[in-house]
């Protein structure tokens, strides 16, 4: 992919992905904390949808970064290029590009996921994914085909 080709059909794999991942996790939502610890076959569920809710954001932020010719040495940074880019409004990327670190917790530091930040995630978060899905469509029906 070169610069200034963004592929609407790879990002909206991405977020079909990301808005079934989210309809299935709404059926978890006002899970207690305690079931979530108590519960590895819940737990488990809930960790692994809000990682690939997360994954499939961060797949955008970068394709999009990249796709507009930008450096993106992490995930955090991609999204803080689709607000430099008018993709996504400034305080929305401000606390969205905390998904990335959330991300990186549930792949690499499982073994030591915060039962409470996952239980607040599920709870309080995900219709920053809905956003987030909302705004990159609104940047591709405006952005022109190259």
């Amino acid at each position: 992919m070169s610069p200034g080709e963004i592929d609407p059909i790879v990002v909206r794999r991405h977020l079909a992905a990301m808005r079934q991942t989210v309809e299935v996790l709404r059926g978890h939502e006002g899970r207690t904390v305690a079931l979530l610890r108590v519960d590895p076959e819940e737990r488990w569920m809930v960790e692994r949808g809000l990682q690939l809710c997360a994954q499939n954001a961060l797949d955008v932020s970068t394709h999009i970064a990249v796709g507009m010719g930008r450096d993106v040495p992490d995930y955090a940074s991609a999204v803080d290029v689709l607000a430099d880019i008018g993709v996504l409004p400034r305080p929305f990327a401000a606390d969205f590009r905390g998904m990335a670190g959330f991300r990186n917790i549930i792949v690499h530091g499982y073994l030591d996921v915060d039962i409470e930040v996952l239980h607040q995630v599920l709870n309080e978060r995900l219709n920053d994914f809905v956003e987030f899905e909302k705004l990159v469509e609104q940047f591709l029906r405006i952005r022109p085909t190259p």
